[in-house]
């Protein structure tokens, strides 16, 4: 095995800095969605200066909260958040008619709305979304206090809905005009995986490794949620659909092969047909270009199986080609499966809502309002668990200081030399493109991107032109800080989380869908990307561990067991992978006398046996199995092997020999691969 890791960038390999000068680094497309945010929120703040729309600050926010890769996300997001705004008032209006004299109706509506949308937010698929919503009719319900009079209450409730609707439909309009095509995103993605495959081919170098197994962690997931929209925005019809559809596949499985071939250290002889072959495929599906005929040839053969993927893709290419219908998806009902027997759900609503409830009582008996930000924070920070929740929080307060920061210097140098809206619109573009740039980054940093946007927008963006007055940006940014240290204080001390749980399930998701393909049960793409999104998810929740205390992950997987569990996993992926690939162009089962072919059977089974014990043990926070069950079996064949070679006349024909070795040397590095894993048993 190569040192290189095919799926993931072990924790242990990483340090705080070394993670944020990786996420800070440009990708294909960073620059374009930077400039985008930037722009409508320039867009934002004309409109709201010119028509005097109170709380530009969060009007510019929600642009950072409802921004998304492509049109179609970015569309469905937009007027989700109207949507849920529009509910939220709504509901709190009605409700401020029947409560609004009773205090205690009015805090009990707000814990219940509280612990109903935290729970929803956790134990369904409604998701986030209904926690906005909770967190909108929770805040409502407060104003009441500062804003007794019913009539002037309903009045700025009104401009409330104005703040989220104006950038809502700016972000719409956007999409719809000039938004990022979802259908050329999968089409790049596809094509990047050939690309990166074509490289792989002729160098095999650590980098492309690496950007290899980049790809291969994103999975499927995203290109079939690019393929929905660019169906609704009629940017595809059907068959081109499902033909993308077969691509992604296609090239998934492709990506896959020769990356473990490459690992496993067998190598292509630097093949240039083949590299040339896979770009040229990937330069026809940039321009959308179909095939008459199938203009490439098999590779080597010694290489059989990388040939039946590429010549499958040009296949697809093909202008005669009728692409089938992709398998409709699991259909899952409403809540998640233990919505109502795992008690973590109602923990975690819970903790939420003491929180809510310390700080909204905190800034009520202090008569201090203006630190309102602390309640809204935990809504916004709250996650299931310890090592989540610390990781956002510390994102929220680093943004929230550098934020300030670039606040309050724009009010010493800057503001007092501005004279008018073109100014204020190059500060705030400004601004928000370098905190945009952090937001479009992955979750390890985008949330400091918002964080930077808000508390600069807050110290900027408060009445009707430049202020100079920085009292409320002041309060509002103390807000935010207690609401974070009163999230941080609940969550570690109250039924605290690990994250060591999502890690350890990650883990055992990864394990069982290398079950499965020892076994050949299910899709054989589905299955790779089970595994790639399985060990990439756990390496990077792993981070997280670093932000629990000793007290909280006691008993939990610790990052550098988890870290030694990845690598077994994908020591073993990779003659497994090679293996099923292998079975697409041969299945020597058949042509094997009958005690033979039961031991060879035997043995996968046995494989695939120790896999679902192995991700059963993490279930149950066991680190170690010993069973030396596959060795054995391993013994089995050999022996029967040799037994029905010798009583065979001439022995096995030649083919038949070679294919027999070939398939030997992968299971003994699955033996091998399992032996290691069993020697090492529970770290101390």
């Amino acid at each position: 095995m190569a040192t290189v890791q095919m799926l993931y960038q072990p924790p242990s390999k990483t340090t705080l800095l070394s993670i944020l000068w990786d996420e800070l680094q440009p990708y294909p497309g960073r620059l374009d969605l930077s400039l985008r945010i930037a722009l409508v929120c320039v867009l934002v703040t004309m409109t709201a200066m010119a028509l005097e729309v109170p709380e530009a600050a969060l009007s510019c926010y929600l642009v950072f909260f409802a921004s998304r890769a492509d049109a179609g996300s970015g569309i469905v997001t937009a007027a989700g958040v109207l949507v849920g705004a529009t509910l939220g008032i709504a509901i709190g209006i009605l409700s401020l008619m029947v409560v609004a004299d009773s205090p205690m109706l009015r805090l009990g509506l707000v814990a219940l709305f509280t612990f109903g949308g935290m729970y929803l937010a956790q134990a369904s698929k409604a998701g986030p979304p209904v926690g906005t919503v909770a967190m909108v009719f929770a805040f409502v319900m407060t104003l009441y206090d500062i804003v007794p009079i019913a009539e002037l209450l309903v009045r700025a409730l009104a401009w409330m809905w104005v703040v989220v609707f104006f950038p809502m439909v700016y972000l719409i309009a956007l999409n719809v005009v000039a938004g990022r095509s979802p259908a050329r995103l999968l089409r790049r993605e596809i094509e990047e995986r050939l690309e990166t495959a074509a490289a792989l081919i002729e160098s095999g170098s650590e980098e492309t490794q690496r950007r290899a197994g980049k790809l291969l962690a994103a999975g499927n997931d995203e290109l079939a949620k690019y393929r929905v929209f660019a169906r609704i925005l009629s940017l595809m019809d059907n068959k081109e659909a499902m033909r993308a559809g077969e691509l992604a596949e296609a090239s998934y499985a492709l990506l896959t092969l020769v990356l473990a071939r490459v690992v496993n250290g067998e190598g292509f002889g630097q093949d240039a047909h083949a590299a040339d072959t896979l770009r040229e495929l990937a330069g026809d599906i940039r321009a959308r270009r179909l095939r008459n005929t199938v203009a490439t040839r098999l590779l080597h053969a010694g290489d059989p199986e990388t040939a039946r993927l590429i010549n499958r893709i040009a296949q697809i290419q093909m202008r005669t080609y009728e692409p089938r219908p992709l398998p409709p998806g699991e259909s899952e009902g409403f809540f998640a499966p233990d919505a109502f027997t795992n008690p973590v759900y109602t923990q975690f609503a819970l903790k939420t809502l003491l929180a809510v409830m310390i700080t909204y009582i905190t800034y009520t008996s202090l008569n201090w309002f203006e630190i309102h930000t602390a309640m809204i924070t935990c809504f916004m920070v709250a996650l299931g668990s310890t090592g989540e929740t610390v990781h956002k929080l510390t994102l929220r307060i680093i943004g929230c200081l550098i934020g300030g920061a670039m606040g309050v210097g724009s009010i010493v140098w800057l503001v007092p030399h501005m004279t008018d809206i073109g100014h204020l619109a190059l500060l705030v573009g400004g601004a928000s493109f370098v905190a945009a740039w952090v937001s479009v980054g992955s979750e390890r940093i985008s949330y400091m991107g918002w964080q930077i946007a808000l508390c600069f927008f807050l110290v900027t963006l408060h009445g009707f032109g430049p202020s100079l007055d920085m009292d409320v940006a002041r309060d509002r940014i103390i807000g935010i800080i207690f609401g974070n240290v009163v999230v941080s204080l609940v969550f570690s001390t109250i039924w605290p989380v690990s994250v060591g749980a999502s890690v350890r399930k990650q883990l055992a998701n990864g394990i069982s869908a290398l079950a499965d393909l020892m076994a050949r049960q299910g899709e054989k793409v589905s299955a790779y990307a089970g595994l790639a999104s399985g060990l990439s998810k756990a390496m990077r929740q792993a981070e997280m561990l670093r932000f629990e205390l000793k007290r909280v992950r006691h008993g939990e997987i610790g990052a550098e067991t988890a870290e030694r569990i990845a690598d077994e996993i994908e020591t073993m992926a990779t003659p497994i992978i090679l293996l099923r690939e292998r079975d697409e162009n041969t299945d020597p089962f058949h042509r094997l006398p009958k005690p033979v072919r039961a031991a060879t059977r035997n043995f996968e089974d046995t494989v695939a046996a120790w896999l679902r014990e192995r991700s059963a043990d993490l279930g149950a926070r066991r680190w170690d199995r010993t069973s030396g069950s596959v060795r054995a079996a391993l013994r089995r064949i050999e022996a029967r092997l040799l037994r029905t070679e010798r009583g065979a006349p001439g022995g096995f024909p030649r083919k038949l020999r070679a294919e027999l070795a070939a398939r030997l040397a992968l299971y003994e590095e699955i033996a091998q691969a399992v032996e290691r894993a069993e020697a090492k048993g529970k770290p101390a």
